[in-house]
């Protein structure tokens, strides 16, 4: 589903267990362009010393913040 780009129910009801392999020996030999600007991405992120930042306790002040702002709407 996730190299294909379609939904679950796509992939259920249009391919069989042969196409599936094929696609997947396909796409191990000549990966789609997200996966590779993804792991190229990481790469450099690892080269320039990048780490990702976001922590729990980030989140909770982020959901904080957001309350903060839906409190600003009037409700209805």
């Amino acid at each position: 589903m996730l190299t294909l780009g379609k939904d679950y129910n796509y992939v259920i009801n249009e391919l069989d267990f042969p196409r599936v392999s094929a696609l997947n020996a396909y796409h191990k030999q000549y990966p789609p362009a997200e996966v590779g600007i993804q792991r190229l991405c990481r790469i450099l992120e690892a080269f320039m010393g990048i780490e990702d930042s976001h922590s729990f306790d980030d989140r909770e002040s982020d959901d904080d913040d957001i309350m903060d702002d839906l409190m600003n709407f009037p409700q209805g």
